[in-house]
């Protein structure tokens, strides 16, 4: 039999819009996927993040009954087929279109996948320990190394009143103006000067970052507890924001918000879909 190998892009959630991609050419060709693989610092295997069997579990619903992904450690078993379709363009494709209507399909892979993936038992005991996250707020916080240079190129084209780049004292004052609350948060670097900043304006503040752990499954374990938030801050422009945003929204919690336009922060109204901020929250995205 043949199943199809992938090769992911990005990071985690880039990563896993081209496995929505992969899933659904995989269900088209009547194809299996091979398990692939992830990591951003250095390789490990989707069933490091994520529970495979349960994955396969629910996507059966929308793959006749069958599974959709082959464990890595199975592969001499079948005939490896390369793919040779760019899944990241597959998947701005998808998107742009649903942009266009505001609208998402309830069958459609993004939310297919996102609905099946849940963390491995050992990531999941790591979520746990944030006890009653669901009374807590969660912030994304974008500031990494690899954003910076990124942000400034786009700075130079944005729009007058959107942010790319967020100064960390004028993100916790917005916070603070806001909300007032302790907060959970999330960024890929120098948490512990982010955690004293908010101690200087009296909140208390709390994160997650293993240094044993790949850098992605940190970030799985974030968006996780994200996902779980009473309220959730991030920032259109990032896809992690943007799946936390949708997955809220698929578990019936709406109250996310965005960061990155006219230095306040403002509540989404499109479910995660759109990454320019104006749209973000005044366009009413549908799931139908």
């Amino acid at each position: 039999m043949n199943i199809l190998q992938i090769k992911l892009k990005g990071g985690l959630c880039n990563k896993l819009f081209c496995l929505f991609s992969a899933c659904d050419i995989a269900i088209k060709k009547n194809i299996k996927i091979l398990e692939p693989v992830f990591g951003w610092k250095k390789e490990i295997l989707f069933s490091d993040i994520y529970d495979i069997e349960i994955f396969n579990n629910k996507m059966k619903e929308f793959n006749n009954g069958e599974d959709i992904m082959i464990p890595f450690n199975e592969k001499k078993k079948y005939k490896i087929i390369k793919n040779t379709i760019n899944l990241w363009n597959y998947s701005v494709e998808i998107i742009s279109k649903q942009r266009k209507n505001n609208q998402i399909n309830k069958n459609c892979m993004m939310i297919a996948v996102l609905n099946s993936l849940k963390l491995n038992n050992f990531n999941t005991n790591i979520c746990k320990t944030f006890e009653e996250i669901e009374n807590k707020n969660a912030l994304h916080i974008r500031i990494e190394s690899d954003w910076v240079p990124y942000s400034r190129s786009k700075n130079k084209r944005k729009k007058n009143n959107e942010i790319y780049l967020i100064n960390c004292y004028r993100l916790i004052s917005m916070y603070i103006h806001k909300f007032k609350d302790n907060v959970f948060f999330t960024t890929g670097q120098n948490q512990l000067n982010i955690q004293k900043k908010f101690s200087e304006q009296k909140i208390n503040s709390e994160f997650l970052f293993n240094e044993n752990l790949e850098y992605e499954i940190n970030a799985a374990i974030n968006f996780e507890i994200c996902s779980k938030a009473k309220i959730f801050i991030g920032l259109s422009r990032s896809t992690f924001s943007n799946l936390i945003s949708l997955k809220r929204c698929i578990n019936g919690v709406n109250n996310s918000y965005i960061y990155n336009l006219n230095n306040e922060l403002i509540l989404r109204t499109d479910r995660g879909l759109h990454c320019d901020p104006e749209k973000s929250v005044k366009n009413i995205v549908e799931i139908i």
